[in-house]
């Protein structure tokens, strides 16, 4: 995989004028393209001395030659650097490379009736090669990012000959015209192979980034199209993207829009991904809507040493026959289902160093029977928020609840008044044997982030910031020749 994939990855994850508010941003700084630069060099070494060249002929004046078996034996790396070209994009120069080319040769002279057919080898050496060239950076139709060479350059300062024959008049004639091939024809290659590399293998990169991402056993869809183009600054580049979830089988847009990113200066990381609040709050929405945030606990959804939770009949501990009395005398002996369910929709809240998510819902317990009836017992009304820690493992953000409280009301009941002490009780044990550690499952699963496996977190740092997660990494690449 060549350096092309690197900043395709890069590009995927501003002082420019953003017309569509992102619920997803990324900043790329010169860190990353410093990094970038020298996978690129790493290729270009590894790829020069595998190009072909193709057999070259002519003549000059009296003396016609042919230059057969050209191949390329050595090359000089060159110094190098990927600039950010404020308000356009990036421009990629190096300069004092070195390119060692050895050929066979053959030379047929004639000058009247005078005639000399002779053959031997050529060494040359090309030195002080430079080269520059512009990549332009936008999207496209289908909401990718999208490259594009703007334009390449190539000189060769200096070349040095050593042809290895006979009849020396003849190689000093034919010594001139080998220079001057080789001054037109390593520009030309050059560009040729750089702008391919970007017009074509870099362009082939970032059509295969996944800008929508299942979630959820493909319930869920997180779409980080680009809404706009990037964005270029003098020490960095910004990409900005949708950052929203919906319903698979029933995309619908929030009837929300995406919160103001915060602004952030530092840029002593390669990478910076800020994740908005708009992100959780549309799955959120998609789940509230689509009927994601109910579940009916049973005692198969406990551990086997917790199931007696939902008891109604127990000689000691905490069931529900002894938090709910009038349950277990009208229907001992059996178990209990809480049909639970969010109604309204949940809030996330971001703020400097603090992540909560705030529920409203209901619990509804049910009586299992020997009939198979599930006689109705009473409405529970919950208010609950939760305290959450937020963290990277495995290129994934993963998050974990770490306190919450919560407000329990009597909404409705078929078996008379109830504690509010042993309600509290019930709801609370709901939370500690079910609810909880199901929430933290899912966080432990992680959110995917617009990278690849290929590609490593280095001093990563996760920032709770107002109404955003931002993330600070460095990176770590293997390229692949």
């Amino acid at each position: 995989m060549l350096w092309w994939t690197l900043l395709a990855v890069l590009l995927t994850v501003s002082s420019g004028v953003v017309a569509v508010r992102p619920g997803f941003k990324a900043r790329i700084t010169q860190h990353a393209l410093d990094y970038a630069n020298q996978q690129a060099i790493d290729a270009l070494a590894a790829m020069v001395p595998k190009a072909s060249i193709p057999d070259q002929s002519g003549s000059s004046g009296d003396v016609d030659y042919t230059l057969k078996n050209i191949r390329i034996t050595g090359f000089t790396k060159p110094s190098s650097s990927i600039k950010i070209v404020p308000g356009t994009g990036l421009k990629w120069s190096a300069a004092n490379a070195g390119v060692n080319l050895h050929a066979d040769w053959r030379v047929k002279y004639k000058k009247g009736w005078f005639k000399v057919s002779t053959s031997g080898n050529v060494d040359v050496s090309a030195h002080g090669v430079s080269f520059s060239v512009t990549m332009a950076l936008g999207d496209d139709s289908s909401g990718r990012p999208a490259i594009s060479s703007a334009g390449c350059s190539c000189s060769v300062g200096g070349v040095d000959i050593h042809i290895h024959g006979n009849i020396a008049f003849i190689l000093n004639l034919f010594k001139h015209e080998i220079e001057k091939r080789v001054r037109r024809m390593i520009p030309g290659k050059l560009c040729d192979a750089v702008n391919q590399q970007i017009n074509a293998n870099a362009e082939n990169q970032l059509k295969k980034l996944k800008v929508m991402t299942p979630l959820a056993n493909k319930k869920f869809m997180l779409d980080y199209r680009l809404v706009s183009a990037p964005a270029f600054q003098s020490a960095y580049m910004e990409t900005f993207h949708k950052g929203e979830i919906t319903w698979t089988a029933n995309p619908q847009t929030p009837p929300f829009s995406p919160l103001a990113i915060p602004p952030y200066t530092p840029s002593n990381n390669m990478l910076y991904l800020w994740i908005g609040k708009y992100v959780p709050q549309s799955f959120l929405y998609a789940a509230q809507q689509n009927g994601f945030l109910r579940y009916n606990l049973t005692t198969k959804d406990l551990p086997p040493d917790n199931r007696g939770f939902l008891n109604t009949t127990c000689s000691s501990g905490s069931c529900i026959g002894n938090l709910v009395p009038a349950v277990g005398k009208k229907y001992p002996n059996t178990t209990v289902e809480l049909h639970m369910l969010s109604t309204s929709l949940p809030a996330v809240n971001m703020s400097p160093g603090k992540l909560e998510a705030s529920f409203a819902g209901e619990i509804a317990l049910y009586a299992n029977t020997p009939s198979g009836k599930k006689p109705y017992l009473l409405t529970l009304s919950v208010s609950a928020i939760f305290n959450m820690s937020a963290g990277i493992a495995d290129q994934l953000v993963k998050g974990n609840i770490t306190g919450s409280s919560f407000k329990v009301a009597v909404k409705e009941s078929a078996v008379g008044p109830q504690s509010s002490k042993r309600i509290n009780l019930l709801v609370g044990l709901a939370m500690k044997l079910f609810i909880i550690p199901k929430m933290n499952t899912q966080g432990e699963k992680g959110f995917p982030l617009p990278v690849t496996g290929d590609f490593k977190f280095l001093n990563t740092q996760l920032h709770i910031m107002q109404d955003a997660l931002m993330i600070g990494t460095d990176l770590q690449y293997t390229i692949k020749f």
